[in-house]
């Protein structure tokens, strides 16, 4: 974008509240991405599991939006819940 960064900021702010399904997809890849390698392949076999539970595909993304409507705890940052959620469900799996 050739304009100042607070008119960038903005269109992009404009186009999340618009697009709520690119902006949660981009919050949520940056969740995923603060994750360690462990903890990917771990939502993964969740996801995964999950999916095969429902007979249809479900995504990352809505894996961690799931996390993220479902424990409602203002203490603790997106990626803390992520992981909590990580732990408390990977051992139903394996």
């Amino acid at each position: 974008m050739d304009c100042r960064v607070c008119l960038a900021t903005t269109v992009l702010l404009i186009a999340g509240i618009r697009n709520h399904d690119v902006f949660t997809q981009m919050v949520d890849s940056e969740v995923i991405r603060l994750l360690d390698p462990g903890r990917q392949k771990s939502l993964k076999v969740i996801q995964k599991y999950i999916s095969k539970l429902n007979d249809q595909h479900i995504s990352l993304f809505s894996v961690i939006s799931y996390v993220a409507h479902e424990v409602v705890d203002t203490t603790k940052t997106m990626h803390e819940k992520v992981n909590d959620w990580i732990d408390a469900n990977i051992k139903n799996i394996e």
